[in-house]
């Protein structure tokens, strides 16, 4: 066997260093869409937990899809995106990503995913029967039928935010639905089943945290400030009192006017 030096022994290292950062790219549900690093000497951090208060009195239907431990009430697939007071687009060059939607069991999986514009989406059929992707949203319209093992790949250029999300079916199973947000900026998130998200390299400045749970109608908003190398720790509680008519309506036409606010942790 060859002896093998310290030099090689460090550039091996140093190769799998550069793999595990590739490796470690974004995805399109429950990661990170700023770079991927940890708060850079600039930027701040904002990070938390979403939970969801039951109460009996007002039954939530949602709450035995999303809510893994109703004990502790962490929120699965809420979108989390901050709105900032001056222009924050994120103009660095980036490839796209492409996020994966399956159709399994007559269901979209993931139901929500968040991407940039100009990133893709995936759509596979998983089951033994014909399904259907369509959108009708005129800036991104599709209707393509999907048989078994089929495949059709999309790619979405217009943002709407978190205010206008893409709503996808199926023509043949009316209840199969999705939802995908495409942002013109980095810092958003969706959150997994332990209701957490953190959004790094948040450039200092005023914004508003928004937060929405599609298929639950469910809005929530609170402003917060970010300094330099800093994290903004937040735990929020949404409850029925955040149940709006339309996720597509601007926060001021149906979110409550004194939203509940985010208890800030250390």
């Amino acid at each position: 066997m060859r002896n093998i030096r310290s030099q090689d022994v460090a550039f091996i290292f140093l190769c799998a260093g550069v793999c595990l950062a590739v490796a470690g790219g974004a995805t399109a549900t429950g990661e990170d869409h700023s770079t991927g690093k940890t708060a850079g000497p600039s930027g701040g951090t904002v990070e938390g937990v979403i939970v969801y208060q039951a109460d009996h009195s007002r039954p939530w239907r949602y709450e035995r899809y999303y809510v893994k431990d109703r004990k502790t009430g962490e929120l699965a697939e809420a979108v989390v995106s901050l709105t900032a007071s001056v222009s924050d687009r994120g103009g660095e060059r980036r490839d796209p990503i492409t996020a994966v939607i399956d159709q399994k069991d007559f269901q979209f999986a993931p139901e929500t995913v968040a991407i940039r514009s100009g990133d893709r989406v995936k759509f596979t059929n998983s089951d033994a029967v014909v399904h259907n992707v369509s959108v009708f949203d005129s800036d991104n319209a599709f209707n393509v039928n999907m048989p078994s093992g089929g495949e059709h790949t999309q790619t979405f250029k217009t943002p709407g935010g978190i205010g206008r999300p893409i709503q996808v079916g199926c023509v043949y199973h009316s209840a199969m639905r999705a939802w995908i947000y495409v942002f013109d900026h980095p810092h958003f998130q969706v959150t997994r089943p332990d209701g957490r998200f953190r959004l790094n390299n948040v450039p200092p400045g005023d914004y508003t945290v928004e937060v929405v749970h599609p298929a639950g109608k469910l809005r929530w908003h609170q402003e917060i400030k970010v300094e330099p190398s800093k994290s903004v720790k937040l735990q929020i509680e949404l409850s029925p009192e955040n149940v709006v008519k339309s996720i597509r309506s601007r926060k001021s036409e149906n979110t409550p006017t004194e939203p509940s606010p985010a208890k800030e942790t250390k």
